[in-house]
């Protein structure tokens, strides 16, 4: 069987030079047609679905009708029977009362076909009903279980994985290691939620600095955001650190206000510096300069490659009003990573946002259906690509066979055939190859 050959590790600086120019201050200057031949050259799928949005969960509302006397104080969601398994978690809650019909929304993983819902109350016994993802309404009239205490003692709360690539606009590797981190919300009040997020892993090599956009938000509709305990991930953050975040403010005002103050975006500072913040501030510097060593993406400890556990933060935000908070979902958060590129900063949204530039302005004329820089994976539980092992590659031999191999090559459930069609292998991310994925 004879193979077409596609040599993915291309030096970007000569196709660069091949394609166009690229300015040292604001624009980002593509000739749009070569690079997007090379884009398909070096991408790991031959045949991108055109129309893919890159999504593997959907925002979904569902009516509730809260039925007789319960005594209900909240109404929570779960991906399992709160009151039968420990795994259950947490995926939405509201506060409410008995007799009120109320909607709530939620991020639901396309792969479930079932839901919990759970009315809790004072004392904290569950009334539990099962209904259908596909479901508007739903009541409490035949419940499943009735007064029952939950399996856990706190709910888990169910976290989406975010994986990114660090070198927007150039074309990546596509092991997504870049940065990984797990964010879940938590509806903790009327006006409050509660945002969990856990750095995972920092596979770049240049510094990357993270924040959150809390979409359709501007920051005059918060009143506060503070993280719990004082605890942030930028402890003493080296002065020279500092040039893509210019600060420790954990609340930031987005660029996107027409200039009146307060109507500009909500964003939250996540971390100034990954690797510092992965590191725990455990480095020695030398004139506020350190080693970047790559965080738990490789099993061995060799140079420049470490393991470290896990960083976690959770903030608590405080917004003005508790209008349009049930419909706050992962849909509505956009994480996003800002590096250099050249003298620009750059941002790496998730794909439904990546032309948002929240807080920086660049001139950006990249916009092609391609593999994405960044990815969302509804749960926590991924099992990210390790260093220098591709997500998924799947191209065609001349003879029309796909050729397959990467992290998640397994046929009918494969990252390529999820690529080539967004319909098809949408378990792709529980199909990992055991030797590449950490």
């Amino acid at each position: 069987m004879k193979m077409k050959i596609f040599n993915q590790p291309v030096l970007f600086i000569a196709a660069v030079m091949a394609l166009g120019t690229v300015s040292c201050s604001k624009e980002i200057d593509f000739d749009k047609e070569k690079y997007t031949k090379y884009r398909k050259y070096v991408s790991p799928v031959d045949s991108v679905d055109q129309s893919h949005t890159w999504q593997l969960s959907t925002s979904r509302t569902y009516q509730f009708t809260l039925n007789g006397n319960m005594g209900a104080k909240k109404l929570e969601i779960y991906n399992e029977n709160p009151v039968t398994s420990t795994n259950a978690e947490l995926m939405a809650r509201t506060f409410v009362k008995d007799g009120q019909q109320v909607a709530l929304s939620v991020s639901v993983p396309d792969l479930l076909t079932t839901l919990y819902a759970a009315v809790v109350d004072n004392a904290g016994t569950y009334t539990v009903t099962s209904f259908s993802t596909t479901e508007h309404y739903v009541d409490f009239i035949d419940p499943i279980a009735t007064k029952e205490k939950p399996r856990m003692a706190t709910p888990n709360i169910m976290a989406y994985t975010y994986c990114y690539e660090e070198n927007y606009p150039e074309p990546g590797d596509y092991d997504f290691n870049d940065l990984v981190m797990h964010i879940g919300l938590e509806r903790t009040g009327q006006k409050q939620i509660d945002i969990h997020v856990t750095l995972v892993a920092v596979g770049a090599s240049g510094q990357i600095a993270g924040a959150l956009r809390l979409v359709g938000y501007r920051y005059q509709d918060i009143e506060s955001v503070v993280a719990k305990d004082g605890k942030t991930l930028n402890v003493d953050v080296p002065k020279m650190s500092y040039g893509l975040l210019h600060n420790d403010d954990i609340f930031i005002e987005g660029r996107n206000g027409n200039g009146k103050k307060g109507y500009g975006e909500a964003v939250i500072n996540l971390f100034v510096d990954a690797h510092w913040a992965m590191s725990g501030g455990d480095i020695e510097t030398i004139n506020d300069e350190f080693e970047r060593r790559k965080y738990n993406v490789m099993r061995s400890f060799t140079d420049p490659y470490d393991q470290t556990y896990a960083k976690t933060v959770d903030f608590t935000v405080t917004f003005k009003s508790e209008s349009g908070l049930n419909s706050l979902t992962q849909e509505m958060i956009d994480p996003f990573i800002i590096t250099y590129y050249m003298a620009n900063r750059i941002e790496t949204h998730m794909d439904e946002y990546k032309k948002s530039q929240t807080l920086y302005n660049y001139d950006d004329n990249v916009d092609f259906k391609d593999v994405p820089w960044a990815l969302k994976i509804p749960t926590q539980f991924f099992q990210y690509p390790l260093e220098g092992c591709q997500i998924g590659f799947r191209k065609r031999t001349e003879d029309g066979t796909p050729a397959m191999f990467g992290a998640y090559m397994t046929l009918g459930h494969s990252f390529g055939e999820w690529v080539e069609n967004q319909n098809n292998s949408l378990d792709w991310y529980q199909y990992p190859t055991a030797n590449q994925v950490w």
